[in-house]
């Protein structure tokens, strides 16, 4: 039984993904230097809506507050690690998950840098949202020739995600 739940929840990596194209590593997530003003302000908020949140009986809510705040608090203490990107011929490999290019529709690069820089993944299923990976210090021309020969690109995106940019503004990512 543990047998078939660890074939079940690990991820099926092809033994071989052909010639690799290009790869690079991004982290996890930024640790962001946040001000002693910032902490102050985000605990105001979250004393807040947690009082709202027991005042109207919505504990639920409470509940998603706390899990919240202590997600950040766990964040600061924690050192991000680095995710490897593999393109290759048959496919990408984002840390341990592998990407066919028979389930992605496309791809589109937005590099404004230095704070914008990001390759989108469109996959062909619509329940599935688009997969931002950070380029970091790579070469986005060099990204953008080694897909065009597997996939399309999609050269309406200017810009980054509405979440992407609001996650940068508010320092949560």
């Amino acid at each position: 039984m543990k047998k078939f739940l660890i074939d079940l929840t690990t991820p099926k990596m092809p033994a071989d993904i052909g010639d690799i194209h290009i790869s690079w590593d991004f982290p996890e997530f930024v640790q962001q230097k946040r001000s002693r003003i910032w902490y102050i302000v985000f605990s105001v908020i979250l004393a807040l809506l947690l009082f709202y949140a027991v005042w109207t009986s919505n504990f639920l809510f409470a509940l998603i507050l706390l899990l919240g705040g202590f997600i950040v608090i766990f964040q600061y203490f924690q050192t991000a690690r680095k995710i490897p990107v593999v393109v290759g011929e048959d496919g990408l490999i984002v840390d341990t998950q592998f990407f066919s290019y028979k389930v992605l529709k496309s791809f589109s690069i937005v590099y404004e840098p230095p704070t914008i820089k990001y390759l989108y993944l469109d996959f062909r299923k619509a329940v599935r949202k688009s997969l931002p990976i950070p380029l970091e210090d790579v070469n986005p021309l060099k990204v953008r020739e080694a897909l065009l020969n597997y996939i399309d690109e999609d050269l309406e995106r200017e810009e980054e995600d509405f979440d992407e940019t609001f996650e940068r503004i508010l320092r949560l990512r």
